[in-house]
Formats: structure tokens, sequence, C-alpha cells
């Protein structure tokens, strides 16, 4: 079947994805290959064969079982409402969906060598083998051979653990572990990660900053990314690093020095010191993810630096493209902005489950996706980074263009004049709609002279109730050819509708800079 050949090299393409780093990397054998079990049958439309999945996973039928039980037993041990049915040879999946994902992979980490070492690094600078052999519980060999494989893991983050430091950007390493406990943290790791927080004393600082309150979600990423700032603010900082090197646009920036004041006055509460990274490394954090409001981002990318430069570059391609126009230009700035900023100042990236491309690419036109990935790819040029980093970034570039195509272009308001005979117009519509699909580009409805429409579409010899509207005649609705030249009319009229709102819809100032019209 086509649907099970392009899943399973959807599936194959996730287990085979080179630098980039897997959340089952940091699994041992057992587990990972429950965690791929996982991943392959959430992401099945129907149940799997046993030979189908011993091929994906290269395990023998015993083995598979076997893990299959003791996943089966874990998540009762547990308390995780999701099972694995194997029925004549065939396995499907049973889950209640009332629990995240983060706690099957915090299930599946539970025993994690590997996962371990992270978290002792996470609070202590410096580490020492035989203390930490002791610490885990380990031989010293067994926690030599888990650092090497985790320095596999962190080279794409350009960090290392070596002589018992940590090696690389302490932005990068907040970085990492922001992503990390992102994949890994049940709600109850999260509470007790921010417990030490004044969490309602920031939510106000935060609303005098921007405005307005930010949502339970971005606050509770804000509170994580100070947890984590707030466990490593003695590391050493490493102030020749590039990221302070290329920060100094940061100081001319009024929303910059806001935040740093906001920032002080948060700290010396706690008698912890202060100085310019910490304000920095927030800077960074909250223009890289979803956290700002659409106008406190807009207001702070206004005083310009390298971000608002690839945005101006980025803007000019998407309108000469024709994917940007007014009612989505405010939220292709905003996304463009986490892009380019998480681009600009991170490396690497984690990931728990497979691409979410393929699927975008079919939420569009045919006519689209061609366009689409010109575009995408010059984005991720323009990044300078083309590594599974950049395809992650890319994926929700992707999500952003396609909402941009499909959320705001006005559709086609189509007439249907159908005549009388009701059996038969109602058939002769729904071949119609049959044919052209679940498309909003058009909105098809009964002819009602008393309502506005963009083209009409007739039957046979039925009587064209206006003259001044463009209009086609189908002569047979089972006629292939003519349901094809109809798609074909209506696309060219949606595209001449939209390119006359963009054109009404664009300033004369739309080609000036970026940072000149946002300040």
């Amino acid at each position: 079947m086509i649907w099970l050949i392009i899943f399973m090299k959807l599936v194959s393409n996730y287990l085979k994805r080179g630098s980039a780093m897997k959340i089952e990397d940091l699994m041992d054998k057992e587990r990972k290959a429950q965690y791929r079990l996982l991943v392959t049958l959430y992401h099945a439309k129907e149940t799997l064969r046993l030979k189908d999945l011993m091929r994906l996973s290269n395990l023998s039928k015993v083995t598979l079982l076997k893990y299959i039980d003791n996943l089966n037993h874990l998540c009762r041990e547990q308390g995780l409402a999701c099972q694995l049915l194997l029925e004549k040879d065939s396995l499907s999946l049973k889950e209640n969906g009332q629990f995240h994902w983060e706690d099957l992979v915090a299930l599946l980490l539970k025993e994690s060598v590997a996962y371990q070492i992270l978290t002792y690094m996470y609070c202590h600078e410096h580490f020492n083998i035989t203390n930490l052999s002791v610490e885990l519980m380990v031989s010293e060999a067994t926690l030599n051979r888990q650092l090497a494989h985790l320095n596999q893991l962190l080279s794409e983050f350009d960090l290392a653990l070596s002589q018992g430091r940590q090696l690389g950007s302490e932005l990068q390493w907040r970085y990492f572990y922001l992503e990390l406990f992102r994949h890994t943290l049940t709600r109850q790791g999260i509470d007790a990660l921010v417990n030490q927080l004044d969490a309602s004393h920031l939510a106000t600082l935060i609303e005098r900053l921007i405005g307005q309150s930010l949502s339970a979600e971005a606050l509770e990423q804000l509170l994580i990314w100070l947890a984590i700032s707030q466990a490593r603010m003695s590391f050493q900082k490493g102030y020749n690093d590039h990221f302070l090197r290329d920060s100094d646009f940061m100081t001319s920036n009024i929303f910059f020095k806001r935040l740093e004041s906001m920032l002080l006055h948060y700290l010396r509460r706690y008698a912890l010191e202060f100085d310019a990274f910490e304000a920095k490394s927030l800077f960074v954090f909250l223009h890289a993810y979803p956290l700002l409001p659409i106008a406190s981002m807009k207001y702070s990318l206004g005083f310009g630096g390298p971000i608002a430069d690839h945005i101006s570059e980025a803007l000019w391609l998407l309108k000469k493209a024709h994917v940007i126009i007014h009612q989505t230009k405010e939220e292709i700035i905003y996304g463009l902005g986490i892009f380019f900023s998480k681009a600009y100042f991170f490396k690497g990236a984690i990931l728990s489950q497979p691409t979410n491309s393929q699927y975008l690419y079919q939420l569009v036109g045919e006519d689209k996706r061609a366009l689409l990935r010109v575009i995408i790819n010059h984005l991720v040029l323009q990044m300078g980074q083309e590594t599974d980093f950049s395809q992650q970034l890319s994926d929700d570039i992707l999500a952003l263009l396609v909402f941009s195509i499909e959320r705001h272009h006005e559709p086609l308001l189509v007439g249907l004049a159908l005549g009388q005979n009701k059996v038969e117009a109602a058939i002769a519509e729904l071949a119609i709609r049959r044919h052209l699909g679940h498309r909003r580009d058009f909105q098809l409805m009964p002819y009602d002279h008393q309502k506005v429409y963009d083209c009409l579409i007739t039957y046979q010899t039925v009587y064209l109730p206006r003259q001044d509207l463009p209009y086609y005649r189908l002569k047979q609705y089972s006629s292939p050819y003519e349901l094809t030249a109809l798609e074909a009319f209506l696309k060219d009229l949606f595209q001449q509708k939209n390119t006359r709102e963009e054109e009404l819809s664009l300033s004369p100032a739309a080609k000036s800079s970026f940072a000149h019209k946002t300040v």
C-alpha cells in the first residue's frame, strides 16, 4: 500500500538521521528499541505486521516480542495508560490520550547512565571520574564509555566533557539543557526544577516590561530558562566566545536596556552576582522562542542588528514570491525573528519525532510546493548552516509559510447557478466538490442575487443570472476534461484576486529596510 511505503520511508529517514542528537541515543539498547517502536506505531495509520517491524528494527521475532512484553509491563508498573496489543502477528497501540509524550521519554530514560551524567553536569561545573562513578554506581570503564558516547552527541552543539570540565560556550550549554529538559521533563519534573524561583514576582516584572501578561505556557518556558541560568550562574562564562563578541548590537537596543534593569531588580533579591552575560543570554532566549507578544518582538527588532538584517532580506524574497501579504506580515516577521535568532546564536538539535516537512508540503497545492522548497533552501543558505539543526528550523519556517499561504489568502467566492432540477443540480455540485477536494481557496455556494460573488458556475442550458461576472458553463459533470478545465479557471481567478489584494496591501515603503519600518 502506498501509505505504508511512505510511512516506512518517513520513519526510516528519522532512524537514519546523521548528526542530530536523537533523544533515544541517551537510552540503553532495549529502551532505544522500545522507543523507536513507539514512534513507529504513533505514526502508523493502522496496525503493523510484525515482519515489517522486524525489518525496520533489525530485531528477531523473539527479541521483538520480549521487548513488547517488557514495555507493557513497565507502563503498567508505572501507571502509564499505554499498551501494545499483539493480534495475529499484527501490532497496534492503545492509550487513553491523557498523558504527555515526555512521560514516555522520562520512563524510558529512568535508568540511563548517559542521562544521569547530563543531569549531574547540569549543576556541577567540574567532575572527577572516580567520584562520579561512585555517585552513579557504575564502573570507571562504563563511565568512560558513556562519556565518549556523550561527546559524540554533544559535538553538534560544539560542546564536550573532557578532563573533568565542561567545554564550550555557556550559552550553548544552557540552550542544550533547555532543549534536553523540553523533551524529558514530566509535569512533576518541571515543578521541581522551577520551585526555587519566585514565579509570581517574575510574572509581574515581565508584565511591566512588555505591557501585558505572558501566557501560562510562555511563562513556564521562561521559568525553565531562568532556573537553568540560576543553577549555572557561577559557572565560567567563557568571555572570549563568539556570543559576547557578536552581541554589541544589543547595547543600543532600548528593549535590552529595560530587560537588563528588570533582571538586575530580580536578582538583587537573592544577592546573586549579576553581569552583562545574564542579560544578553536572556535577551537571546526571548527572541529565539515564541514567548514575547508580536508587538514586543517587533519593537525590539526595530532597533536593528544582524537578526533584523536577515529578516529584511527574507521579507523581500517572500514578497517577490507572493507568499506574504498584509494580513500575515506580522506573524511572518515574528516567525522569521525566532528562526534567525536561533540560527544566529545556537547550534544543535535534539529530535524526538520524525520531521513534519512531508506532511506540511501536502497541505498546500502542488503549484506552491516547488516554490516553498526554493524559499526554504534560500533561507537555510542565508543562515549559513546546512545541518540537521537547520532542517529542524526549516520545518518551523515551513509551517509558518503554509499558514501564510493557506490561512490568509482571500477565498474565491463562487456562485452555483445549476438550475431548478434539484437532483441534477445536487449531483453536479457533488461532482464539482469531489473533484476540487477540500480546498479552502474556493467557497462554493448556491447562487443568491443578494450576495456578492467573484464568479459563477452554471450547467448546460441553465439561464445565466448575471452577465458582469466571469463564469464557466459546465456541459457534463462526469467529464474529467471539463472538471479539470473548471479547476484551472477557478485557480486563475483565485490567483488574480489575491495578486490584486497583495498589490493594494503593500505600501510604497514596502522596500525600505526592516529596521526603519519597525522603529
